[in-house]
């Protein structure tokens, strides 16, 4: 039954981007959202997705490949209504910097297995981190008109089934609970600021 939790995450996370998907292209913007957010989510993503296919936790796989597709869209979506020159080189380095550290996998002196599992505590430093530039972005310019406040609530409700399933593995990873543990408290976070600059102007 557990191994249908990832599944059920996967379609959460998917419905969750909608909103903001929704919002992006009818505002023709992706002003207010915070591109390294997007950019460590496909970064992330990615190192947990070999991690999983490597070891043959194919479930798992699902919901950081849902993550990793749709934080690309939101990049697309930048390259084309916002992105200067500069901005699309910047988005370029950071994203060939993140997949850098597989060419060490071409080394015959390298363990794959210890570099996928440091991997994944990248990822999770990415995922500790990820949504604090948004959070501050919002703090400093209080703009939410891009933000949706179901797209967090349905994170964190994605969170607790990824968490839950990984807590039922036959062998769980460290660096994935703890991951969705870091996904629950940030997004949680984020929620609070919509929802305090959201109802700051009726309170006035």
């Amino acid at each position: 039954m557990t191994e249908y939790l990832p599944i059920i995450s996967s379609f959460i996370l998917a419905f969750s981007f909608m909103p903001m998907l929704n919002k992006v292209r009818k505002n023709r913007s992706v002003s207010g959202l915070s591109l390294l957010m997007m950019s460590f989510g496909v970064a992330q993503s990615i190192y947990f997705i070999a991690f999983n296919l490597f070891f043959e936790r194919y479930y798992m796989v699902l919901p950081f490949v849902v993550t990793g597709m749709l934080s690309s869209l939101i990049l697309y979506y930048f390259l084309r209504y916002d992105a200067a020159a500069k901005q699309r080189k910047q988005l370029l380095y950071m994203l060939l910097f993140s997949v850098a550290p597989f060419s060490l996998l071409a080394s015959p002196y390298v363990d794959a297995d210890s570099l996928l599992i440091a991997l994944t505590y990248v990822g999770l430093v990415m995922s500790s981190i990820r949504v604090m530039p948004q959070t501050y972005k919002t703090l400093r310019s209080g703009d939410v008109s891009n933000l949706s406040a179901r797209y967090f609530m349905l994170q964190l409700l994605a969170g607790c089934f990824g968490l839950t399933a990984e807590l039922y593995m036959a062998a769980p990873s460290v660096s994935h609970i703890l991951n969705f543990v870091m996904i629950l408290l940030t997004n949680a976070a984020q929620l609070a600021c919509i929802q305090y600059y959201r109802h700051r102007p009726a309170m006035a």
